[in-house]
């Protein structure tokens, strides 16, 4: 289980790596680029220990106890948390003003794409089995 503490790297330092290349037409400047890696870093990996440690790693302890661990489980609890997070994590970007935001479609299957990614690397780290066994 502890292996699968690598997992909340994957996606902001993916985010970085999308944002970084795709959003700029000229290179910026190695401070920007060290400027926004330690941002992604500082706030992305560890928000992303926080959800995992208190949302996902209470689910798998909980979903052991029941026999019914599996990856598909598993991977379908973080595609739900997804935009539950990334709600939370604007929300404390904000100053923990609550302010209702038309949130687009594509905005929503992303954080879920991202939830999925994840949950994925969870299970593939941690070795999760795809579907349960059943024991007779």
């Amino acid at each position: 289980m502890v292996r699968a503490l690598i997992s909340p790297w994957i996606v902001p330092l993916g985010f970085f790596v999308f944002i970084f290349t795709g959003a700029f037409e000229d290179l910026p400047s190695l401070r920007f680029f060290f400027e926004l890696l330690f941002m992604t870093i500082l706030f992305g990996v560890s928000f992303t220990y926080i959800v995992i440690l208190t949302l996902v790693l209470p689910m798998v302890l909980w979903l052991k106890a029941k026999n019914a661990l599996s990856a598909v489980r598993l991977c379908i609890w973080c595609i739900i948390l997804g935009p539950i997070t990334m709600f939370i994590y604007s929300m404390l970007l904000n100053g923990l003003s609550i302010t209702l935001v038309r949130t687009h479609f594509t905005e929503a299957l992303f954080v879920m794409a991202f939830g999925l990614i994840t949950g994925v690397a969870f299970c593939l780290i941690s070795g999760v089995r795809l579907c349960v066994r059943q024991v007779k």
